[in-house]
């Protein structure tokens, strides 16, 4: 019986080692160069004219708000962080005071977006904690339209290598503008 008992112990030990991924990566990479890869989408008119969607890059994206050409950027985090500190935060303030011209009739689509590490309800709860983040700067810093929170957790990732800088890319917080 204490064999049995034994075995067990061997076949379950062995089993969680070969299923388990390795999870104990260096993560912290905080500056990632990125590069302008640009996507032309549909322009998005509304009819009062306030704003349009330009040009998505890698980076961020472009809109027409009224009549101006702005680059609403993309921010991003470190690895299993969501406060926003340095450049973060002075990109996130810069946001905020382009937003800030659109009428309170439009709705700023904040989406937090985790890399691949940790369980799917841990990075959507991470994801909606950076949403929040920049959110409060925007509301903070003079933003009247409607601020709508998203997580996407991993599940839109726009690198799929398994490197540092991917993942570095993967953590971050895109806008969108919709009527």
């Amino acid at each position: 019986m204490k064999k049995l008992g034994l075995y067990s112990v061997l076949v379950a030990a062995l089993l969680f080692a070969t299923g388990c991924s390795e999870k104990n990566a260096d993560m912290n990479v905080e500056n990632v160069a990125q590069p302008e890869v640009a996507n032309t989408i549909p322009d998005t008119n509304i009819a009062d004219g306030s704003f349009s969607a330009l040009e998505k890059t890698a980076d961020g994206q472009y809109f027409m708000i009224n009549g101006q050409k702005v680059f609403i950027a993309n921010i991003y985090f470190g690895f299993d962080k969501y406060d926003l500190a340095g450049e973060n935060k002075e990109n996130a303030m810069s946001n905020a005071s382009k937003l800030a011209a659109l009428k309170s009739d439009t709705t700023v689509k904040v989406s937090g977006n985790t890399d691949e590490w940790g369980t799917d309800e841990y990075n959507y709860a991470l994801g909606l904690k950076r949403a929040n983040s920049v959110k409060d700067v925007l509301v903070a810093n003079g933003v009247v339209a409607n601020v709508s929170l998203v997580s996407l957790g991993e599940s839109s990732p726009v690198c799929t290598e398994k490197t540092k800088d991917c993942w570095a890319k993967n953590r971050r917080v895109e806008h969108d503008l919709s009527k």
